[in-house]
């Protein structure tokens, strides 16, 4: 871990080492994850965090960097309002009890379990901040609100985000996480097709083909590790639900081996075609 995250997540611990209605409060002291979008340690903070309440949880099983890239990505797109500190102090709460109800995890920590216990820690905040009166306004009279990140300012970070896993993958062949942001966004902006209703049956059909091997890949990867458990860190039994769930076209993981197979063949072929990708920005 880069020593500047190591010092940003001690930081963040130590924000949440007071009392609930002092750290509510010290929250407008803070920037939002919005706010900080252009902070290149960011989404390795946001991990960082979620590794170690992983392991404080007392989850024996290990999690998916795949699903801690998507969880991450969850973070940044649905709860951008809150702050690194919030995330933490989020499972914190449930690690002592101290919301109204206990969410089992089954060894499964996933969006859903993350999205869970987000929800009860904004109750639990809009709680406190109603019986207490704790506006913005009353912790800082005086100050104005930061302003949020501008489009122009969201666009040059995707678009720089791009460039870095076009290069990657042109230098190394590698393609690493978080990258279903940024396919996506490609389609936003029609550099790469996908199907829609309206779209042509040779579309569809490509996507599905390219969806079946997505799948083939996945299963393959996970019947290695059932049969290598202690080397890919998972019991059996888990690695046996997903690939269940894969089976049944129920897993994330299809839809972003997806995502990857596509990167690298859209960036192979401007490689192959002797082409860069500027002219995706113009």
């Amino acid at each position: 871990m880069p020593q500047l995250v190591m010092k940003q997540l001690s930081e963040l611990e130590n924000k949440c080492l007071t009392t609930p209605i002092n750290f509510v409060k010290k929250t407008y002291l803070s920037k939002t994850i919005r706010e900080s979008l252009s902070d290149d340690s960011l989404s390795m903070l946001l991990t960082q965090v979620l590794i170690k309440s992983i392991a404080l949880s007392g989850m024996k099983e290990k999690t998916d960097p795949l699903m801690l890239e998507e969880i991450s990505r969850m973070f940044m797109l649905i709860y951008s309002h809150l702050r690194p500190e919030e995330i933490y102090k989020a499972f914190e709460l449930e690690r002592m009890r101290m919301y109204d109800k206990v969410t089992e995890h089954y060894q499964l920590f996933d969006t859903a379990y993350a999205a869970e216990i987000l929800k009860k820690y904004e109750a639990w905040k809009l709680d406190l901040k109603q019986k207490h009166n704790i506006t913005q306004q009353t912790v800082l009279p005086s100050a104005s609100l930061l302003p949020e990140v501008s489009e122009s300012q969201k666009k040059e970070l995707i678009d720089n985000g791009i460039k870095n896993l076009f290069e990657e993958y042109k230098q190394n062949k590698l393609i690493s996480p978080p990258f279903s942001h940024l396919f996506k966004e490609l389609v936003l902006r029609g550099i790469i097709p996908y199907p829609t209703k309206k779209s042509s049956l040779k579309l569809k059909e490509w996507y599905s083909q390219k969806r079946e091997e997505a799948k083939s890949l996945v299963e393959k990867e996970l019947k290695e590790e059932l049969n290598n458990p202690l080397q890919s860190g998972y019991s059996r039994s888990l690695i046996q639900q997903i690939i269940s769930q894969v089976e049944q076209n129920e897993s994330e993981k299809i839809e972003i081996k997806l995502h990857k197979i596509i990167l690298e063949g859209v960036f192979q072929k401007r490689i192959d075609e002797g082409k860069n990708i500027d002219e995706w920005f113009n």
